[in-house]
Formats: structure tokens, C-alpha cells, sequence
């Protein structure tokens, strides 16, 4: 009924191919009709149409292998190339810095840090705002204002789940931008902010 595919596993195996599939073609039809239209109006098609698709719920199913999650990059890639018209042996990363576009492993991490903010400003859910505790202490840790309290994760399973990695990737966060307190404001900032790609993302860029 949401629109996602969850197996006993929770491998998102399903749902990833099933996702890939409805991307790859309408990936397609851009490409069929990319000759009569110019790049700009290729590039909306691809915001309207594509890049949701992407995005959708990647904070519950974020928790993916990374064979699946190098499956979602080559299809992003592959859009990069129909809207620039570009061969095949032309470098990704040149083609998505080209297009203004982040990498979809970044998108997620900042959609995730997003939900996290809301979870603990109670705009969220209280599901959600039961996932993250305070990290609390009696002594003075340095850049330890407004971290969250990082359970040492005992399996794979726990390691990818949405508490764990969104408690790790809040604390890796700057201090200036976990203290702030506005929803916009936060959006603005992590809009803004670098991420460090992983290492097997950015292998994938060049593919």
C-alpha cells in the first residue's frame, strides 16, 4: 500500500529491483524522446518523474547492501548520460558535477539527517522520537553538545538499522549544526554541507 517491498529479511532485495525497474524505464522513455527536446526541459523530466523515485522512503530501506545501492547508482548515472548525451565511456563524476546532481548515497544521508533533526525536535512521529536518546554525561567532553547516545551495534543487522546509523551520522555532524533549532534552518545547512562519499560510491561514479 506505501509503495515499498519488505521481505522477511528486511534486504530490500525486492524492493530495490522492483524500484530499478520502473527507473530504468522511464529512463527509457526520456531516452527515446531526449533527440526532440533540449537538456533543460530532459533535466525537469528527470526531477518530475526520475529523481522521486530515488528518493522515496530512502530513509527506511537506506540500510541496503552495497550491491544494491551500486545497482540505484548506475541507473542515476545512466539518466546523467541520456540528459547530457553523452557516451558511454564519458566519466560520471564529470557528468553529475556537470548537472549540479549529488551522489544518491549523499542524497539519502542528508534526507536521513533531516528525519533525525525532526525526530528530536518532536516533529516527527513519537515511533521516531523513541529511536534517539540524548548522550548524556558528568564530565565535559569536547564537541559533545546535543549528541545522541551510539549503542554498540552487535550485528550487521542493528549496524544498518535507522537508529544506529542515524544516531552515527547525527554525532558526526558539525556541533553548528546540531545546535540549531529551526527546521529551515537546518535544511539550509545540510543542503550546503559536504559529505564524504563511500569508498565504494565513489568507485561507482566512474561507472
Amino acid at each position: 500500500s506505501l509503495g515499498i517491498f519488505i521481505d522477511k529479511n528486511l534486504s530490500w532485495k525486492k524492493h530495490i529491483t522492483e524500484t530499478s525497474k520502473k527507473i530504468a524505464s522511464a529512463i527509457g522513455a526520456l531516452k527515446r524522446i531526449r533527440k526532440f527536446i533540449c537538456q533543460k526541459t530532459a533535466q525537469k523530466i528527470y526531477a518530475a518523474l526520475i529523481e522521486p523515485q530515488f528518493d522515496y522512503c530512502s530513509t527506511v530501506w537506506d540500510g541496503m547492501s552495497k550491491q544494491l545501492s551500486d545497482k540505484l547508482q548506475k541507473l542515476q548515472n545512466r539518466a546523467a548520460r541520456v540528459i547530457t548525451r553523452s557516451t558511454y565511456d564519458t566519466s560520471s563524476t564529470v557528468l553529475l558535477d556537470k548537472l549540479g546532481w549529488e551522489q544518491l548515497q549523499i542524497r539519502r544521508k542528508k534526507q536521513k539527517a533531516v528525519t533525525v533533526f525532526k525526530a528530536i525536535h518532536k516533529l516527527a512521529p513519537v515511533y521516531l522520537q523513541n529511536l534517539f536518546t540524548p548522550r548524556s554525561t558528568e564530565y565535559f567532553i569536547r564537541d559533545h553538545e546535543n549528541k545522541l547516545y551510539l549503542a554498540k551495534p552487535r550485528t550487521e543487522y542493528l549496524k544498518r538499522s535507522f537508529s544506529y546509523s542515524g544516531a552515527l551520522l547525527w554525532n558526526d555532524l558539525p556541533k553548528e549544526m546540531r545546535n540549531l533549532n529551526t527546521l529551515s534552518s537546518f535544511k539550509k545547512e545540510i543542503n550546503k554541507y559536504t559529505f564524504k562519499s563511500d569508498s565504494h560510491t565513489a568507485i561507482m561514479k566512474n561507472s
